[in-house]
């Protein structure tokens, strides 16, 4: 149950064995998370060749054995799927309950300022528990993944001990390989207000490339085959790179991204070399 980034990895693992898989997503597409509709798709159609079951758009309504105890589930489209084993993959949520009444104030998860610092002084949240704030998108996210984790626990721990740290951003990071296929999104992969968008897709190579601009810099981006991107892509979002000329170039070519790296990179560093 569920076709997000821990639910493929599961299949990834469980395929290699040769276990006959059925995958369930309520979304209308696979990883819906960090993927736009064609993307998703691609996943989708790419694991359906792999011989795997996938039903989209559908959710388990009941688990249950009948009179010779073998398993059924029972989803929302009406379809009955027999199984030996079902694994529940739909994603996690902090566990704040406890916190009622504390003072600890709670929204999606333990909301926190900059400084990793919940509503109480002194006490700190990091990681899949915190909604940190993200100076990038102005917003509080819970981004329950492994750097964020890390990154976050760093900087709570220098404010705990009295060396005054802001979180730089909550970046939005998955690269992920789907029995083959290789997949990235990062940052705001579905765009933002006001914002420029440029995809690219060659189904036959199974490439598919967008880009999300706002305002002069990369602010999202989706990959499907674009492995050599991979990097560069991550570098441009998460450094907030100005692009000046590049953007326009960029929504001609969208493959051009290790080349407006260099130049929009290098024209940063040399900018805050001379101001330095």
């Amino acid at each position: 149950m569920g076709a997000g980034f821990i639910g493929c990895i599961i299949m990834e693992a469980l395929a290699a064995r040769g276990v006959k898989l059925s995958v369930v997503e309520m979304g209308d597409r696979m990883v819906p998370r960090m993927m736009g509709p064609v993307a998703g798709g691609m996943i989708k159609d790419w694991c359906v060749a792999k011989g795997v079951a996938v039903h989209t758009g559908a959710r388990v309504d009941a688990i249950e054995r009948d009179a010779t105890q073998v398993m059924k589930v029972k989803l929302s489209t009406g379809a009955v799927l027999e199984a030996d084993l079902v694994i529940s993959a739909t994603g996690v949520k902090p566990n704040i309950g406890f916190l009622q009444d504390s003072g600890v104030r709670c929204l999606v998860g333990v909301l926190t300022d900059e400084h990793l610092q919940t509503s109480v002084p002194g006490v700190y949240a990091a990681g899949d528990c915190a909604e940190a704030f993200d100076k990038v998108s102005g917003k509080t996210i819970v981004s329950a993944i492994q750097p964020n984790a890390a990154e976050q626990a760093r900087v709570a721990a220098l404010n705990m001990v009295g060396r005054p740290t802001e979180l730089r951003g909550v970046t939005q990071i998955n690269v992920l390989d789907t029995l083959g296929l290789i997949s990235a999104s990062f940052g705001a992969w579905d765009g933002v207000p006001g914002g420029e968008h440029v995809e690219m897709t060659d189904t036959a190579a199974g490439r598919h490339l967008s880009l999300q601009f706002g305002g002069d810099r990369l602010v999202g981006c989706n990959a499907i085959g674009w492995t050599e991107h991979v990097g560069v892509m991550r570098g441009l979002v998460e450094g907030q790179v100005p692009l000046g000329e590049w953007k326009d170039k960029l929504l001609q070519d969208p493959t051009l991204l290790m080349q407006a790296y260099l130049a929009s990179a290098q024209a940063q560093h040399a900018h805050a070399h001379i101001r330095a």
